[in-house]
């Protein structure tokens, strides 16, 4: 059974600026994880990713971190529905887990973390999704 997954932004950043797009790769071969995303993520990855802050960690530009989570998850049309975070710009993240059907949504934000979920879906820190879908780093 495949692990169907929502990266939040910070997730990808992180494995991006540690340089570990090869674990995600094993992540989808190994232990059969399916990652989404929306436009809605889209377009929060591609700003915050060329966020100056960031520009040390990316000489070569973001274009093909971009690329690569649009090769590697697949996109998914989304409806706004969801509107139970402190932060209503976090609301898509749900629509897109929930409407996806996903087992987890994977984040760094406590504010996210901390919302109450329904259903099968999982809120899960980094470290716990790997724990519970075997990964190991």
């Amino acid at each position: 059974m495949k692990n169907k997954t929502v990266f939040d932004v910070n997730i990808w950043l992180s494995y991006f600026i540690k340089g570990k797009t090869e674990k995600i790769l094993e992540m989808i071969k190994n232990n059969e994880v399916f990652f989404y995303r929306s436009a809605e993520l889209m377009s929060e990855l591609i700003d915050v990713i060329n966020r100056p802050k960031f520009a040390n960690y990316f000489p070569n530009g973001t274009n093909d971190y971009i690329l690569f989570v649009e090769r590697f998850s697949e996109l998914l049309l989304t409806h706004a529905i969801f509107d139970l975070c402190t932060d209503p710009k976090d609301n898509y993240l749900f629509d897109l887990a929930y409407q996806s059907h996903s087992n987890f949504l994977v984040s760094g934000d406590k504010e996210v973390l901390a919302v109450p979920v329904k259903h099968s879906l999982k809120l899960l820190t980094l470290f716990a999704f790997k724990l519970a879908v075997g990964i190991n780093e």
